[in-house]
């Protein structure tokens, strides 16, 4: 890559394209895929193929680093500065970002029970998925979003090959930004592309009028969903989730205004702003949480796990008591 575009682009872009190259995940972590489905006994291949993908996975780590960059922020260093003393680290055989992640990676984890949330409920509602395990690839969206055209279609041929060869017909994907890669991203870039790619909260819905299923919680809750903006402006699913909710008995269904929801809804400000301009992404946090709390909820819920990790983020700075919440977390209690 030439000076003119280290110019453009931000380093913290770079920097996770060149991670999808070498570690097929966007943080660049050394760690095993399939830790979070131990003990669930998914078989490799079925009729649909679970997609976990990198975010529930990753973002324990990713909160603990996003957080070291905001305070190597407030030191003078930004991102490009952090990188290359990573990189002169990895010269000596130190793998800084590792040990980073490793060390401030949060105490609680309420992203990875996520995962299992998923394989629970698709069970419950009759669906038992495969999952490719170690052999998952990293869908490297993010290369896409940030210009890397070239280095994501070379991405996407390899991954749909790969799919090809392992028998997958039918993917459920779990984070927005990787269905939304699967489902509408690969197809303009990959020849015969013929995978058939859902997101979960369709089949779930879908399921769930077909199969007449009322879940129930015990304890009555005000919620209000986020539209996380994949979901919402790139999938085209905001019902789905509204009518899971609507369908749960104890959960009222609050709303902000019309253009605040659904397709219009307004962005939180998590998605690797927090990177590459934190100042701005704490401000669209800050605005999107108090729309929200308009409406007179106690518990926000979503369905994205960057989204989670910034509103969370804004709950803890203004010390308030809502909660988020995974509507996958939530269904998988109440069903």
């Amino acid at each position: 890559m030439g000076k003119a575009y280290k110019n453009v682009i931000p380093a913290g872009h770079i920097q996770i394209k060149e991670n999808v190259q070498r570690k097929d995940n966007l943080t660049g972590i050394s760690e095993n895929k399939e830790l979070w489905a131990q003990g669930l006994n998914l078989p490799e291949t079925g009729e649909y193929t679970f997609f976990a993908g990198c975010g529930y996975q990753q973002m324990k780590y990713i909160e603990g680093m996003v957080g070291a960059l905001k305070s190597a922020g407030k030191m003078g260093m930004g991102m490009g500065k952090v990188v290359g003393i990573s990189k002169a680290f990895s010269k000596v055989g130190i793998d800084l970002t590792n040990v980073t992640a490793k060390v401030t990676a949060s105490k609680e984890d309420p992203y990875t029970p996520v995962l299992v949330s998923s394989i629970n409920v698709l069970r419950k509602l009759g669906i038992d998925p495969g999952y490719l395990q170690e052999k998952e690839p990293c869908c490297g969206s993010p290369m896409y979003y940030a210009g890397f055209d070239a280095d994501y279609a070379k991405n996407a041929d390899n991954n749909f090959q790969l799919f090809k060869s392992l028998g997958v017909k039918k993917l459920i994907g779990v984070v927005p930004g990787c269905t939304s890669a699967l489902k509408h991203g690969y197809p303009k870039f990959v020849k015969n592309y013929d995978i058939e790619v859902y997101h979960i909260l369709e089949i779930i819905a879908l399921k769930l009028r077909e199969k007449k299923i009322q879940p129930q919680i015990q304890e009555k809750l005000k919620v209000v969903f986020h539209d996380p903006c994949q979901l919402s402006r790139y999938l085209e699913i905001t019902e789905e989730p509204r009518q899971i909710l609507r369908s749960i008995q104890g959960v009222e269904l609050l709303e902000p205004d019309a253009e605040q929801i659904g397709r219009w809804s307004t962005c939180c400000g998590g998605g690797n702003l927090e990177t590459t301009h934190p100042e701005l992404s704490e401000r669209m946090g800050k605005h999107r949480f108090e729309e929200l709390m308009e409406t007179g909820a106690n518990v926000i819920v979503t369905n994205c796990p960057a989204c989670e990790m910034q509103l969370n983020h804004t709950i803890s700075k203004l010390k308030t008591d809502v909660k988020v919440v995974d509507i996958l977390s939530l269904l998988d209690e109440a069903i």
